[in-house]
């Protein structure tokens, strides 16, 4: 079983990696793809840097973004591979799940504190749109007071202010 995990520096991208470990314990032979998307740099930015100097500064960020999965990774028995991709992240995340042929995505997920990121469609919304490779999202963290009561409840009488309106 091929696995595509795409992880960035955060705690929650690591939540596929215990769970392929304890498939990995149970008999499953598993070879893991870590994928890191680093973003292009804006035209008005990039002009006053090398390309070489941009390269580096990716390599860099990238490295440390999967350091972490790479160490949990190295205490296990399973086959693994790192890659850096330039670009959106669920356009490029996407496009390595077909190349590599992939049998399933995980992605680790969790609770952050933009409470507003219902504006911002999120990056696995993104890869389910663009593939038809099983996509497995693994939710870490818990909703806040804020999350869970206040901000529904603002929604809803926002809602409802707008269909009183008319």
């Amino acid at each position: 079983m091929k696995v595509l995990v795409p992880v960035d520096a955060s705690s929650v991208a690591l939540a596929p990696i215990a769970h392929l470990r304890a498939l990995g314990a149970s008999g499953v032979e598993i070879e893991v793809l870590l994928l890191n998307v680093q973003p292009r740099f804006h035209r008005h930015i990039a002009q006053f840097s090398s390309r070489r100097a941009r390269d580096l500064l990716r390599q860099e960020r990238s490295q440390l973004a999967m350091a972490k999965a790479i160490e949990a990774l190295s205490h296990t028995r399973l086959l693994w591979r790192a890659f850096t991709e330039v670009g959106r992240p669920a356009e490029r995340i996407a496009a390595v799940a077909e190349r590599e042929q992939v049998d399933e995505i995980m992605m680790g997920v969790g609770r952050h504190p933009q409470w507003l990121r219902w504006i911002n469609p999120s990056i696995a919304h993104g890869v389910i749109a663009r593939t038809d490779i099983p996509v497995s999202v693994l939710a870490r963290g818990q909703a806040g007071l804020l999350e869970r009561y206040a901000l529904p409840a603002g929604v809803a009488g926002i809602a409802a202010l707008l269909l009183s309106a008319e």
